[in-house]
């Protein structure tokens, strides 16, 4: 099965370009960015989309009237779910660098073009890279999930260490930041010992967090 990923630009040439370089590898959900466009209704439309992975034009106000580029997509998607794979492809990577805080994730849209056989090398090692980002990511939530059962059926059966309870909460945090919905939650997470919303112990988890360190310092 082809991961889905979203391609942002207001550029219908662009669109296509990508439409066909990637058409192979993935599922291409082509967003086009116009005068009616807002971040609010793109980050919907992506949310509500199913995607793996998100591939954004940086100068989205160069031939659509909008108020906006493509890092504040960046943002707003990194605000919901900060892990999430996001590329941003763009013919003004200087621009781009200076309004985009992890610059690792601007490429110059110049990898579309392949005129010999570097380009082509190039453009796989990028395909590569954006099949390998949303494959982490998936591991990242399983392995997060897989942890958080280990340790819930040790606390609940013999109890945990405390570096093993920090531990927990660390993971409770990560979990909620990786599955903002609150989908997917292990199946015994619920315990007579447990907290029975992970929303709930999250908004606790600095006090936490303080009385642990209180503790290992006492130790």
């Amino acid at each position: 099965m082809k991961y889905k990923i979203a391609y942002i630009d207001e550029d219908k040439g662009w669109m296509n370009t990508f439409y066909h370089t990637f058409k192979s590898d993935f599922e291409i959900i082509r967003v086009e960015v116009n005068s009616e466009s807002s971040v609010e209704a793109i980050l919907n439309l992506l949310l509500a989309s199913g995607i793996d992975a998100i591939v954004t034009d940086y100068l989205l106000e160069e031939n659509a009237d909008v108020p906006f580029n493509g890092n504040r997509i960046i943002e707003e998607i990194n605000r919901i779910k900060p892990y999430f794979p996001i590329v941003m492809l763009t013919s003004y990577p200087t621009q781009a660098i200076r309004h985009t805080d992890d610059v690792h994730i601007i490429y110059s849209k110049d990898i579309l073009t392949v005129e010999n056989d570097k380009d082509k090398e190039e453009l796989e090692v990028f395909k590569t890279k954006i099949q390998s980002n949303i494959y982490n990511y998936y591991k990242k939530i399983d392995n997060t999930n897989d942890r958080i059962e280990q340790l819930v059926e040790k606390r609940n059966n013999q109890g945990l260490e405390i570096s093993e309870e920090e531990e927990l909460t660390k993971l409770y945090i990560l979990f909620d930041e990786l599955n903002p919905d609150g989908k997917d939650l292990p199946a015994n997470l619920i315990h007579r010992d447990s907290i029975s919303k992970l929303n709930e112990f999250v908004n606790e988890t600095k006090e936490i967090l303080k009385e642990l360190k209180k503790l290992n310092k006492n130790k």
